[in-house]
């Protein structure tokens, strides 16, 4: 049976159990904060928000899953990116590990159209379902073979800066048209906020109906 391994950087930022039983029932999965002892064994390896660069790897079974229409978008925050950016669409990258962050060569990408409902919260949890469906579906073309995938054009390449505290502040005496894009990109755990009188004052959103999954959903290999 095929084995595939999670490299997380912190247990509780993925409920796994819920999607490997819907998407990887078919395969062993295992997780850990550090590499496994034999990582040659496994057919795939996926890293998640893992902090640690991995250098000098020997096996051709990592892939590394980013937010953004690669080679655009490299970089941080892509999620935040996506909506202070007001892109049309949701673009979901699996790459081979290489040696600069985010331009390994590209397996598959994963596309939906941004629906007016959807804000960062929403669309994070959709993020972390498609990426198992992305590894069900690259474990099966693969199977036994060469993980393989087109070679980046840096021509075409952009980075988003790091996101700080600050870039969550909005400006209170703009429209909320104009601010509705990063009000929408913003979380619990990186809240907007405005200052009134000197004091900071958070503020987020959501829509009154829950948005459904996107039915526009491709997962297309290049």
């Amino acid at each position: 049976m095929k084995k595939i391994f999670f490299l997380l950087n912190d247990f509780s930022e993925l409920n796994m159990q819920v999607y490997c039983d819907k998407y990887l029932s078919d395969y062993i999965v295992s997780s850990g904060s550090e590499l496994p002892n034999n990582p040659g064994d496994f057919s795939l390896i996926v890293p998640w928000n893992y902090q640690k660069v991995i250098r000098n790897y020997p096996f051709n079974n990592v892939i590394i899953f980013h937010s953004s229409d690669l080679p655009k978008g490299k970089g941080w925050a892509p999620i935040f990116n996506a909506f202070n950016k007001n892109l049309k669409y949701y673009v979901i990258s699996a790459v081979l590990l290489s040696e600069r962050v985010d331009s390994g060569a590209i397996v598959a990408k994963a596309k939906f159209k941004i629906k007016n409902t959807y804000t960062a919260e929403i669309i994070r949890k959709i993020d972390e379902e498609i990426v198992f469906m992305m590894v069900a579906k690259i474990v099966e073309r693969f199977d036994g073979k060469e993980l393989t995938g087109v070679k980046q054009n840096s021509l075409n390449e952009s980075y988003y800066n790091r996101r700080y505290p600050q870039d969550n502040e909005v400006n209170g005496n703009d429209s909320l048209n104009k601010l509705i894009h990063k009000l929408k990109g913003c979380e619990k755990n990186h809240p907007a906020f405005f200052t009134f009188k000197g004091d900071e004052f958070i503020i987020s959103i959501k829509p009154k109906i829950m948005p459904s999954f996107p039915e526009d959903l491709q997962i297309i290999f290049l």
